[in-house]
């Protein structure tokens, strides 16, 4: 039963919200990029069209997003304090603490969609927003990504377990069944590194075939949730990859794996997922000309939606440096990070994580 009093209250809001709607939807766009994204998230509920329309996202322009990680030992803690660097100046975007077992331990960090998942093992997995500096807590999760509008997780055996089939699938927000099973009739060994995202598809490394001892590239449909092996790595991959960490990146929609050859040189793995043959090409860049920057001894880290490769340090220095090369023009733009004096980890040994192509994310966790 509807007091009068509430009747009034609620005819009230309806009448504020119909102020809203009216507003012509170009001025909206223009007012909604203007505005930091903690204050979009508040606006989702106003009407659907201003929903749609926020998360649409056109105003959103992709940009890096740059984490350099403090240890707090004695908490047992991570402090993640994360920066959006351009060619004019660097903005702090948030700062996140994860409660973590081993914090000297170096937790492996995926990103897609503008949400970043970082831990390992059955408790201490998070998903965090950098965009609202909001995190939560999710078990055993290993790979995110986005499809239909929603974000799924996906978790299985990893790091120095035994080959495994068990799989599972989680929707984050979901209302159903938290964690589903999914097939999988090949039994692998996840790396606890190298996964990307494009186009509705999750790509990681593991090991196959009986004694493990082969690295393969599979792939898990978020739409079907089909899970299988794509292609086998050549051998020239496998060995420049057998005793240092994978990286996976999207070069322009293709799944590529980029490796260091030498101080000045790079090599770039390439293959066309959605041809009927699956082959490997091979691109060879160097940075010689750059040799104010070698001493800084860059990584590929991703790549930009341009098609430009990122390269950056694997730990903060002074004069922090993120490279930006086009490898059709053999050219660079050369963008560094300012940090001032008032954050100590500027005196550690302080890791850093380079996320390409970041997008603000109005989604509240």
């Amino acid at each position: 039963m509807i007091t009068r009093s509430q009747k009034k209250k609620l005819e009230n809001v309806t009448v504020v919200r119909n102020r809203f709607v009216q507003i012509p939807i170009d001025l909206v766009i223009d007012i909604f990029g203007r505005l930091p994204v903690k204050s979009l998230s508040g606006f989702l509920l106003v009407s659907k069209l201003w929903e749609t329309t926020i998360r649409n996202g056109d105003f959103f322009t992709s940009r890096v997003l740059v984490a350099f990680i403090d240890i707090d030992r004695q908490r047992q803690l991570q402090d993640w304090y994360l920066f959006s660097p351009s060619s004019s100046s660097t903005s702090f975007v948030s700062c996140g603490t994860f409660p973590l077992p081993n914090p000297e331990r170096e937790y492996n960090a995926h990103y897609v969609n503008g949400l970043i998942s970082l831990g390992y093992g059955k408790e201490h997995q998070f998903i965090t927003n950098p965009s609202t500096g909001k995190t939560i807590n999710l078990p055993s999760v290993k790979v995110r990504a986005i499809v239909n509008e929603q974000e799924k997780l996906l978790i299985h055996g990893h790091g120095n377990r035994p080959k495994s089939t068990q799989h599972q699938v989680h929707t984050l927000g979901a209302k159903q069944k938290p964690w589903r099973m999914i097939e999988c009739n090949i039994p692998h060994r996840c790396l606890s590194d190298g996964h990307v995202y494009i186009n509705g598809v999750v790509y990681y490394v593991a090991y196959t075939s009986a004694d493990l001892s082969q690295l393969s590239l599979m792939r898990f449909d978020l739409k079907s949730e089909k899970l299988d092996l794509l292609t086998s790595l050549s051998p020239d991959i496998g060995a420049r990859h057998r005793h240092d960490s994978i990286t996976l990146i999207n070069y322009q929609g293709k799944v590529a794996l980029p490796a260091k050859t030498s101080t000045y040189t790079y090599e770039v793995w390439i293959m066309d997922q959605d041809a009927e043959t699956r082959v490997w090409s091979k691109k060879i860049f160097s940075i010689e000309r750059c040799e104010d920057l070698i001493q800084l001894s860059l990584h590929i880290t991703g790549t930009t939606h341009t098609g430009e490769f990122i390269l950056a340090p694997r730990h903060y220095c002074e004069g922090f440096h993120v490279i930006h090369y086009n490898p059709d023009t053999n050219s660079f733009r050369n963008i560094k990070v300012e940090v001032n004096e008032d954050y100590e980890f500027k005196r550690r040994c302080t890791r850093a994580i380079v996320f390409s192509d970041y997008v603000e994310n109005v989604r509240l966790l």
